[in-house]
């Protein structure tokens, strides 16, 4: 759950991202997540990863969906054949329950609350953890993720490393896990046009650090002066077109701009709480020209960047719109999210952590789902996650395990040089 209230105020290397076309089951798209796109041929082959949770058919219609990028170090990881990339499909969302009844590891899907009243039974299904940053009331949008895991000296690559942890109020242990330095994770973020193609419009990077995680986001347009000029550059006509030239008018000129409060309604420990201004874009009205923006323009680090401030000091990080078709997605609110690692690390901090810690007046269970910072990814095989409220035998992913991707912790081959303590998590 959310809120979302009026504050008063006194006054590189690659080709361009091709359209893709997505099927989305009816369950994915609940979860925000897509189904296999249907693309369009591209002139090169997708290279052979050595290791991937998709089929070689299925993941080389994903890796279509991959931007180009003018940053030469994000470009070669988005090329990279060990790249891993997996969707809710490959990956299920699960999060674990040690402090009661039925514990083990539980589908977020599944409410196990008896409590008719509750609606959810865990977090994960509400705001801030149910959807990529700023994507918890867009409409049309879905998502897939990636790592890569960093090589050591020999070529051999660094493992994830899982270990039992008990944490406050659990009644037995459950489990936790560690990336080493250097792993690399992201997400691809993407919009449905109204012809039924998925057009990539962001793609958020994450590189663990010594202690801490290292985020970007890419975007074709981290400012508003790029897409106005970008506009003008594809339509010279800008001016004799009214929607275009009251889009460019709204982009170049100086804006006060309304001023919302986004946060969350945990009364134990707010999540997130932040005020922002908020630029509501226009619509194009030329469905071919947000093609050739979204597809035609290299994505660009945000990193630090603020969409546009106004002439009265306020600022926000990204547009929204009514728009049904346009550079991003209908009620996206981004705006409100720095990209920074202080700003991500506000959700992000909570991976793994008992829900009770929020609100414990409520009969919800469990745990934000993830670790170390990754609310996406977890070593658990599949067959442990109880889908029924119906505790399951635990085991870790054997596919994992055999590719050398995911070992048990042992300090004797796993140095903390490595794998390192998050400094700012809850968990």
């Amino acid at each position: 759950m959310y809120r979302l209230t009026w504050i008063a105020l006194l006054s590189c290397v690659g080709q361009f991202a091709p359209l893709v076309e997505s099927r989305v089951a009816a369950a994915d798209a609940a979860d925000q997540d897509a189904e296999a796109p249907a693309a369009q041929p591209r002139p090169t082959e997708t290279p052979k990863a050595s290791f991937h949770l998709m089929s070689s058919e299925r993941e080389a219609l994903f890796r279509k969906c991959l931007p180009l990028v003018d940053d030469a170090p994000i470009a070669e990881l988005l090329a990279d054949p060990r790249l891993v990339l997996y969707s809710d499909s490959e990956m299920p969302k699960a999060y674990q329950f040690w402090d009661g009844a039925f514990p083990g590891v539980h589908s977020t899907s599944y409410n196990i609350s008896a409590n008719g009243g509750e609606p959810f039974g865990n977090g994960n299904r509400e705001f801030p953890w149910a959807a990529p940053a700023g994507t918890h009331r867009a409409q049309r949008v879905t998502s897939f993720r990636f790592f890569r895991l960093p090589q050591g000296d020999d070529g051999r690559v660094l493992p994830v490393v899982w270990y039992r942890k008990r944490l406050s109020g659990d009644n037995s242990l459950g489990y936790a896990w560690t990336f080493p330095v250097g792993t690399y994770f992201g997400e691809v973020l993407l919009l449905k046009g109204p012809s039924g193609l998925d057009y990539t419009f962001e793609v958020r990077v994450r590189r663990r650090a010594e202690g801490y995680w290292q985020v970007d986001a890419f975007r074709p347009f981290p400012t508003a002066a790029g897409l106005a000029a970008r506009i003008k550059e594809l339509r010279p006509d800008w001016q004799d077109r009214p929607q275009l030239l009251a889009l460019c008018d709204h982009l170049d000129g100086p804006r006060k701009l309304p001023v919302l409060s986004l946060a969350d309604r945990q009364p134990g420990q707010r999540v997130f709480q932040q005020a922002m201004g908020v630029d509501e874009l226009p619509p194009v009205g030329d469905d071919r020209l947000v093609e050739e923006l979204l597809t035609g323009t290299p994505f660009r680090s945000a990193l630090g960047e603020t969409w546009r401030d106004d002439d009265g000091g306020g600022q926000t990080c990204a547009p929204t719109t009514l728009a049904s078709f346009h550079v991003v997605p209908v009620n996206y609110d981004a705006g409100f999210i720095a990209v920074d690692n202080a700003s991500c690390m506000r959700c992000h901090a909570t991976a793994n952590t008992s829900v009770r810690e929020f609100n414990s007046g409520r009969d919800w269970y469990g745990r934000v789902r993830g670790s170390d910072g990754i609310f996406s990814f977890h070593p658990f095989s599949l067959d442990s996650i109880s889908d029924n409220g119906y505790a399951r035998p635990v085991r870790m992913r054997r596919e994992l395990e055999r590719a050398g991707l995911l070992e048990a912790f042992d300090s004797a081959r796993h140095p903390s040089s490595v794998y390192q303590t998050l400094l700012n998590s809850r968990e």
